[in-house]
């Protein structure tokens, strides 16, 4: 079950960053706008002139903490383990990440994004494990494998939109897929799980241009759910510096979280899932 302390550790984020884009927000009020400005004046540009089309590649160093546990039946738990501790996994990838985002309008945006975390690892291991209907024994050298794919779909709309300043909400959905694997060649014992969850999201999101140049881009989306026999939870927060070359070209650096949970007491595939991610961010924006 996911924790009360986490729940309210998740919206104190959300609301800080709510309040840090408010704060901006009153003092890029200083400027004149677009609002306070006569019909008849002439309306002041934007810092940085919004493009309908943007295409961003990123590199993400993620450290890693997964905890997994797959049940045999839903009377019976099976060990809780950590997979860069217990299985060997890598606790740090060099991960690629894609964004496409769609802007019709000068208040909407489109987001469509995706990413993939693959590993593998040869690991004799120091504790009994039940995975599944399968027992490991200590000792024992597995062959395991754990991957998450996911995908997600973002609209937003602008809330408060200055000559410097950019406020949207956000609503979305995650779909996370999760394969594992854990093979023992010694004693030809294997099994397999594969999950996919839907999540919805909503969140906030922001940028502030100091100049046509520098710019300071800020986003959380986090959701908590329960459907059916699943409860899940999604966190998805970044914070960056930008630098814009050109009117179509632009890179970032910055700090990237992602987290996701699922406690599934389906009778068909009881269990929990719960990885943190987290590192430094660099990217490449290309916009038309």
């Amino acid at each position: 079950m996911i924790s009360e302390r986490r729940h309210v550790a998740c919206q104190s984020l959300v609301l800080s960053l709510a309040l840090s884009l408010l704060g901006v927000a009153h003092a890029a009020d200083k400027k004149p706008t677009n609002d306070k400005l006569p019909d008849w004046a002439p309306k002041p540009k934007p810092h940085v002139i919004e493009d309908r089309f943007r295409l961003e590649v990123m590199t993400l160093s993620a450290d890693l903490d997964t905890e997994i546990r797959i049940d045999p039946n839903l009377a019976t738990q099976g060990t809780l383990i950590n997979a860069e501790d217990d299985l060997g996994l890598d606790d740090n990838k060099l991960l690629p990440l894609v964004e496409l985002t769609l802007l019709p309008g000068d208040r909407h945006l489109i987001r469509l994004s995706g990413f993939s975390v693959r590993r593998s690892a040869d690991h004799a291991i120091d504790k009994t494990i039940v995975f599944d209907d399968q027992t490991y024994l200590p000792g024992e050298r597995v062959d395991s494998t754990l991957n998450l794919t996911s995908f997600g779909l973002t609209y937003g709309y602008s809330v408060a939109k200055t000559q410097r300043l950019d406020v949207a909400l956000t609503f979305g959905a995650q779909i996370v897929e999760v394969e594992a694997n854990a093979v023992v060649r010694s004693r030809v014992v294997r099994d397999s799980e594969t999950g996919v969850t839907p999540l919805p999201l909503v969140g906030l999101e922001g940028r502030f241009d100091f100049n046509d140049r520098w710019s300071l881009e800020a986003r959380a989306q986090y959701l908590s759910v329960e459907f059916d026999e699943i409860d899940g939870s999604v966190l998805d927060a970044r914070a960056a510096l930008t630098w814009r070359m050109n009117p179509y070209l632009v890179f970032g650096l910055g700090y990237r979280q992602f987290h996701v949970e699922v406690d599934s007491r389906d009778v068909d595939d009881p269990g929990l899932f719960d990885m943190k991610m987290a590192g430094p961010l660099l990217f490449m924006r290309a916009s038309l």
